[in-house]
């Protein structure tokens, strides 16, 4: 392997290690301090309220209206000259001013985007109680999230690299993600790339792709014993075509062998699987969702898939979002680290 590649493992380790040394201890803590009692509590269903024209509309205005609208309303209002001053006339710090603004938007929007899905609820259906914490108590669920992530994040980093290895060696360079050259910026972007990094992306997604489009993916009906119709056990599809969508619009040629592969994978499943079909239809399908939103960046997605089925397994075993949102968020401080510590 050559010789960048393991300084890159190096520096992705040792930006682990840091991560480690913080979470650690709170997740010891947390074990110390959680009731008595499993771990991991039993299976049971989760049942959500809203339909998948809720979910659609929602994920439409959340994730793709309202940050572009506040990214228009910061430049029109002239905040990012009144920032970081006249533009640029150089290529490629136009380039880098585009991710430091939309690092401005998505960041300022996260406060719109929680407020508009807790009034969404409320206004809808003011009855339902979220169950954002889950099951098994506030510290069992952060001592869960550390063991969770000690799991799941070395193992979705070392099959990136490996990945990453066997692109190179098919001579196709792995792409660079505009993040990436984040290193060496003033501390506000460094600043507002950990809050996104860490904080943003892991709500939002989570929110949205856990909490929100897994719960009804899992299709469980409103009346115990009521049985699933076709259309109801049908959902996964649905959710796989979406991020079939995704990995086609994106351009990329890898990108759709992906996701064409995933589809067969979901055909499989649905062949073999029948002990809690629905739970894994549903992770498996919203996985594949949240690897192929990352198709700008091949081959990402093939990793992210793996982080998917873990962050899904969570979800759906706690019948919350807390754990998955944490152990994303500690996922992602291991690559910010990496990032800000070229």
């Amino acid at each position: 392997m050559p010789a960048d590649f393991w300084t890159d493992a190096a520096r992705m380790a040792t930006a682990g290690g840091l991560v480690a040394a913080g979470a650690v201890p709170v997740a010891l803590l947390a074990l110390a301090l959680r009731p008595r009692g499993p771990m991991l509590p039993r299976w049971t269903p989760w049942r959500v309220p809203w339909n998948g024209f809720e979910v659609v509309v929602t994920i439409l205005v959340v994730q793709f209206l309202i940050t572009p609208l506040v990214y228009n309303a910061l430049a029109g209002s002239g905040f990012f000259q009144a920032v970081y001053g006249a533009d640029s006339a150089d290529p490629g710090e136009k380039e880098i001013a585009k991710t430091v603004r939309m690092l401005w938007a998505a960041v300022l929007s996260l406060p719109l985007q929680l407020g508009a899905l807790a009034f969404a609820l409320r206004q809808r259906y003011p009855a339902w109680e979220p169950q954002v914490i889950g099951r098994g108590g506030l510290a069992g669920q952060v001592a869960l999230a550390g063991g969770a992530w000690l799991v799941l994040s070395p193992l979705v980093l070392v099959l990136n690299a490996l990945v990453n290895f066997l692109s190179q060696q098919q001579g196709v360079e792995p792409e660079s993600h505009a993040l990436a050259r984040m290193s060496g910026r003033p501390a506000l972007d460094q600043l507002l790339l950990a809050l996104e990094a860490c904080v943003g992306a892991p709500l939002r997604e989570e929110l949205l792709i856990r909490g929100l489009l897994l719960a009804w993916c899992v299709g469980r009906v409103p009346v115990p014993g009521a049985g699933v119709g076709p259309v109801t056990a049908a959902r996964p599809w649905f959710v796989m075509c979406a991020a079939a969508l995704f990995a086609v619009s994106s351009g990329k040629t890898g990108a759709a062998a992906f996701a064409a592969a995933l589809a067969v994978g979901l055909a499989v499943l649905w062949r073999v699987k029948r002990t809690g079909a629905r739970r894994c239809r549903a992770v498996y399908a919203t996985a594949a969702l949240f690897g192929l939103m990352h198709s700008s960046v091949w081959p990402n997605p093939v990793a992210l898939f793996v982080l998917g089925l873990g962050l899904g397994w969570l979800a759906v075993r706690t019948n919350g979002v807390l754990v998955p949102v944490l152990v994303h968020a500690l996922f992602n401080a291991v690559s910010a680290l990496f990032v800000l510590r070229a």
